[in-house]
């Protein structure tokens, strides 16, 4: 999807309200970024919480590779497996089952995308300060009306 494409489509997730614009000195908007391994994220910030939605799968791959034909043996083997897990990727396992609840409350049916505010959604894009600048005229220009 071409960049320009992608920029045109933001689609505003029903909210009571609108929030205001931004204004210096107030605080930086909410991010949400979801994606997959494929893209990478640019210019997020401290305020930016990144949701990587294939980890799951990546880990269900690793986790029954070369699993023993036994059903029995192969459930022992994967809970082994899972009792050995780290604590990065057993945070990276959690990020991912979050971020696969957040996307479904947020109705979000594809990747990349940003959420901006939990109220308006930049899909096509991983630059957080390019969906930021779209929010922020697009909240321009509602203010107006």
């Amino acid at each position: 999807m071409n960049v320009a494409k992608a920029y045109f489509i933001i689609l505003m997730v029903l909210t009571s309200t609108l929030s205001a614009p931004a204004i210096a000195g107030e605080a930086a908007p909410a991010i949400e970024v979801f994606t997959d391994s494929t893209f990478q994220v640019v210019s997020a910030s401290d305020n930016t919480t990144v949701y990587v939605m294939d980890r799951i799968n990546q880990l269900l791959q690793v986790l029954s590779e070369d699993l023993p034909s036994d059903p029995e043996n192969a459930k022992q083997l994967v809970l082994a497996r899972f009792q050995r897990m780290d604590a990065q990727l057993s945070s990276e396992l959690e990020n991912a089952a979050k971020g696969l609840v957040q996307a479904m409350q947020y109705g979000i049916n594809r990747y990349p995308a940003i959420v901006i505010n939990g109220n308006a959604v930049v899909y096509g894009v991983t630059d957080v300060s390019a969906a930021t600048q779209l929010y922020q005229r697009w909240q321009t220009r509602g203010a107006r009306q």
